[in-house]
Order: C-alpha cells, then structure tokens, then sequence
C-alpha cells in the first residue's frame, strides 16, 4: 500500500511538473509572436532600391514596407497630421580621411484626416493628393518613385559610390502631447534602418521622362 501510495505521489508530481514545462512553452511561444507581431507593425524596410538615369540627373525610386500601428491609426483619423521624412545620402570612400559625402537631401510626405470631405490629403514633396481610405493614403506614401536626388555634374562615371535611404515618422512636428507619448511608447516609434548599396554610374544619363516627381 506504502509503494502504491509513493508511486501515485511520483506520477502526480511528475504530472505537476510536465503541465508546469508546457505552460511556460506556451507562454513563451506566445510571448514570441506578440513581439514579432509588435516588431513588424512598427518596421519600415525598403525594397526594389534603384537610381534611375533622367536627362541631367538620377532619380529614386523604391518600395517601401511601412505598417501603421493602432495608435498612429487612431492619431490620423483624429486629424493629427503625421510627417514621414525620407532621408537619402551619397557617400565616396576616401581611404586618407572620412568618406565625402556628395548628397544629402530629405523629402517630407504627410498624411492627414479631412473630416468635411471625409478624405484623407497625402503630399509628397511638393505634389499632392487625395485618398478615400487611409490605406489608399499609405500606399502612395509608400511608392517613392522619380525622386531626383543627384545631378549629373556630381559624380564621375564609372567610379563606385554608396548610396543610403531611410524613412521615420517625424515625432518632433507633432503637438507637445504627442510628442511625450511617443517618446514613452515603442509603438509610435516608426522608422527604417539606413538601406546601402552601390552606385556606379557606368553610362551618361538617358532623356528625362514624363511624370517625375520633384
């Protein structure tokens, strides 16, 4: 009876025991995906990068990964206009000193919430627009596309260059208020890591095309 006994004891804890190790994988599991799901929802990335030859000059142009967390979405439809700064750079590794930096241009996009006409207003640069949604809103802020950002007399063919572009939520255009919440909330901090690559222009710039944005 004394072994029955022990032996039910054992099989309890050991029971105990296994239940603790699958609550705590579970709550690790979960507590993992909430901060993949929180990461993701306030990352910008860019993708597609290229610098495409105008006439007397280069153009940017990009796709950008760019996900509002619900605070923001909230923010905007209250009609706190949000300033997203796309910041890009042109760098010539010198080998006695710092890199030169060649370029350094920023371009503004802003999205607001138009209550009389029930219509979110996107500028970017100095173009603008109207959406319906603020989905449709996001997507065009998304879309850089025939950004000029280099002049054809600043760099000499053939010779290797590193480019960069970011994108970030500008916090500091936003009211006194806001702007406390964002420094103590993650998730009104949006932004992208700098995205370098090379840039060798090989040839002389093609005619300009229709369409690009200043």
């Amino acid at each position: 009876m004394d072994f029955f006994m022990r032996f039910l004891k054992n099989e309890s804890f050991r029971l105990t025991i296994s239940m603790r190790q699958l609550f705590n994988w579970i709550a690790k599991i979960f507590l993992l995906a909430t901060m993949v799901s929180f990461v993701h929802a306030n990352e910008i990335s860019f993708s597609n990068v290229s610098l495409t030859p105008l006439e007397k000059s280069w153009a940017l142009n990009a796709d950008v990964q760019l996900e509002l967390s619900p605070a923001l979405e909230q923010l905007v439809k209250k009609g706190v206009t949000l300033h997203f700064v796309t910041e890009f750079q042109l760098s010539k590794k010198r080998w006695y000193w710092l890199d030169n930096k060649i370029v350094d241009v920023q371009r503004v996009s802003k999205i607001s919430y138009q209550a009389l006409t029930n219509q979110y207003r996107v500028t970017l640069g100095t173009f603008s627009l109207t959406a319906a949604t603020l989905k449709q809103a996001l997507s065009a802020v998304k879309t850089t596309e025939g950004w000029v950002v280099i002049d054809q007399g600043m760099v000499e063919l053939n010779q290797p260059y590193q480019a960069a572009v970011r994108m970030r939520l500008d916090t500091n255009q936003l009211a006194k208020p806001f702007q406390v919440n964002a420094i103590n909330s993650k998730s009104w901090n949006l932004h992208s890591d700098w995205h370098r690559f090379e840039f060798i222009p090989r040839v002389q710039p093609a005619p300009q095309t229709l369409g690009a944005q200043p």
